[in-house]
């Protein structure tokens, strides 16, 4: 059924559990990720985006190639949150979702989402093409996106950079030791689902870089303090499908530092075929977790960071 348009949709409700929080203190980026492909779930529902649509009475399946996340409000145990989203674009064979995850009672926005979504029959690889008709009557529920749920300093479209596997093994970007990709965390079709991505990309048994490893979730500050690196803007791109059984990589590079904030790239290879299959890159804010507050890097957290920049993959 149509929808006003212009007008955005409540689509998931929830509380900030005790265990979503991390160890900055706050919601933990990933629980972000799980309302807001939650969300994109329903508002396909509600839309009547199905096989039908496409002109098969079989089931449809869709991917999320392009995810993109704007952390505006941290969040803690007992918020009360709601997602509110519709439908922004649509292009040939790609809808755009927009979403933001607000605190109603603090009346504050805690983050915005954009998703891309293709949809494909299941056991085809090929993007499907969106029917004329189809696309017309989704118009009439497209959604317009505020002017602060757009990108701060990532773009959305920009293909995305990356190293060769070669160079990325030769100069020391591994963090994470080679895996495999379980069988468990895939769909029927043996896919690495797109909330499955993030532990394939962070998860894994640790690598040591240059004696030690990546770099912990705090620091110590010189004034006694703690110092953790809060995400304020991330994009995650499939570049291929990762799928069961395949021997991955995870790759990181910082390659922009500024005096409070730090641009980090991660990518996992395929080894056996030398393959990029995603790349996320991350917006980092130096936040003191006492205060609260944003705080420059101190010396000797820059001089570590500085010794990773490649700046060439900026």
């Amino acid at each position: 059924m149509a929808h006003a348009a212009g007008a955005l949709r409540v689509l998931h409700e929830s509380v900030v559990r005790e265990d979503e929080i991390d160890d900055l203190g706050h919601m933990n980026v990933r629980h972000y990720a799980t309302r807001a492909l939650a969300s994109t779930d329903r508002l396909l529902g509600e839309l009547g985006v199905d096989a039908a649509c496409f002109g098969s009475a079989g089931p449809l399946a869709h991917d999320l190639p392009r995810m993109f996340t704007r952390y505006h409000r941290e969040q803690h145990t007992g918020a009360a949150l709601e997602v509110h989203g519709g439908l922004i674009r649509i292009d040939d064979a790609c809808l755009r979702i927009y979403h933001e995850l607000r605190n109603p009672a603090r009346e504050e926005l805690a983050a915005t989402f954009c998703h891309d979504v293709e949809f494909r029959l299941p056991g085809e690889p090929e993007a499907l093409v969106i029917p004329r008709a189809a696309r017309k009557e989704l118009e009439r529920s497209l959604a317009l996106r505020p002017e602060h749920g757009g990108p701060r300093s990532i773009d959305l479209d920009a293909p995305p950079v990356a190293p060769s596997l070669e160079d990325a093994l030769a100069t020391g970007l591994a963090f994470r030791k080679p895996r495999r990709i379980d069988a468990a965390d895939c769909d029927a079709e043996g896919r690495l689902p797109a909330e499955a991505r993030p532990f394939y990309m962070w998860g894994g048994e640790p690598l040591e870089v240059r004696g030690k490893p990546l770099g912990p979730p705090v620091f110590d500050l010189p004034d006694g303090g703690k110092m953790g690196l809060a995400s304020m803007e991330a994009r995650s791109v499939m570049v291929r499908q990762p799928m069961a059984g395949m021997r991955i990589q995870s790759f990181v590079a910082n390659v922009e530092l500024a005096r409070k904030t730090n641009l980090r790239r991660y990518w996992v290879f395929d080894l056996d075929t030398q393959e990029l299959l995603l790349a996320n890159e991350v917006v980092e804010l130096a936040l003191h977790l006492g205060k609260r507050r944003a705080i420059e890097f101190p010396p000797e957290i820059r001089a570590d960071l500085e010794a990773r920049l490649r700046p060439d993959l900026r």
